[in-house]
């Protein structure tokens, strides 16, 4: 594959016509389904955008669905190895691989997707940038909150959680799943649907928005959430990136249009559509007959209260990288709270 990246640049990057005019397409993968929301309203949209912005000079050739290849947990090497130029993925895919950045997956640390997003954008291009080598963020996307998806009943307390099997959301999300008794189970979200109907696990810990997405609302009927007004237990974290040799070879016009589409209003505008996703699914929920209970103020004092060691696991591991945990957990509520302040 890398044999080809010389002719792949080539072809991607050429230029033609009496003005010598840059007409550049960006190849772009990821691993959703080409008609999953995150894939037409936020990769889809922000590639019409830099097109129409350009006025035809850059376009998207869009790779869903991993035709590519690799799988999920690849996708940012490969737009550091030129394999791709762009891609959608979730850093945490690759366990450990985005270890400062998981920050904001810890449990209750989250503001409101959109504020979550625009601090995440902030931390990862000036506290932790060298965790991105060779790619560029160009905007975060913060899901709406995971809650606790069931086939029959919702649980109601911590102790109705041990032994339960629950899909867990990422690596900490598993760490803190088995701080409240819950049996983490590790899949892949395209396999979730069959692992519930066959009784693989007992439930998933996933956002509002990823139920119909992932046909769900055909195996759940019963979710236990936490109080509105809250900070969310855990929130899943994708991020769209670039790669810094494609970004440098393109001329500064065109930087500039790429610039101005993304950043902190992307991420801002990105964060609102999953919010809005995640209401109208569970509104949906609702509406079908669904059984919705919000778990009580003591349990959820109880729940956050058990998660200081997940909190201090992740502070360590850092610290064993070579970096201040204790100095970037602060620095990542200290931008929460800036931007729940604008």
């Amino acid at each position: 594959m890398k044999a080809l990246l010389p002719l792949v640049t080539s072809a991607l990057i050429a230029i033609s016509g009496p003005s010598m005019a840059q007409e550049v397409t960006l190849r772009v993968h990821h691993f959703l389904p080409p008609t999953a929301f995150p894939a037409t309203d936020m990769v889809v949209h922000w590639c019409e955008t830099i097109k129409t912005r350009s006025e035809g000079r850059i376009a998207c050739q869009i790779y869903p669905a991993m035709q590519l290849g690799g799988t999920p947990a690849q996708l940012i090497d490969q737009a550091r190895d030129g394999i791709a130029d762009a891609v959608f993925t979730v850093p945490s895919y690759q366990p450990g691989g985005y270890l400062r950045s998981e920050v904001f997956e810890l449990p209750f640390i989250a503001g409101t997707e959109p504020v979550t997003a625009m601090a995440m954008y902030e931390y990862v291009t000036k506290h932790v940038p060298d965790e991105y080598k060779g790619v560029r963020p160009l905007w975060v996307a913060v899901g709406d909150p995971s809650v606790l998806h069931f086939k029959a009943e919702p649980l109601k307390t911590v102790a109705e959680m041990q032994g339960t099997k629950i899909r867990s959301p990422g690596r900490y999300g598993a760490i803190a799943l088995e701080q409240v008794g819950a049996i983490p189970v590790q899949l892949p979200a395209n396999a979730i649907t069959e692992s519930l109907s066959r009784g693989v696990i007992d439930g998933v810990m996933i956002p509002w928005s990823a139920v119909r997405m992932l046909n769900m609302d055909e195996e759940v009927n019963a979710h236990s959430v936490f109080p509105p007004g809250r900070r969310p237990f855990t929130s899943s974290i994708a991020m769209f990136l670039i790669s810094e040799s494609t970004y440098d070879r393109l001329p500064a016009d065109l930087q500039a249009v790429i610039d101005e589409a993304s950043g902190l209003e992307a991420s801002r505008h990105m964060s609102e559509i999953y919010r809005q996703k995640g209401i109208e699914d569970q509104e949906a929920a609702k509406a079908r007959g669904a059984k919705v209970h919000v778990i009580g103020e003591d349990q959820y004092a109880e729940w956050v209260k058990r998660m200081d060691v997940v909190r201090q696991r992740w502070i360590e591991e850092v610290d064993r990288s070579g970096a201040d945990g204790a100095a970037l957990y602060d620095t990542a509520t200290a931008l929460i709270k800036k931007f729940e302040n604008q």
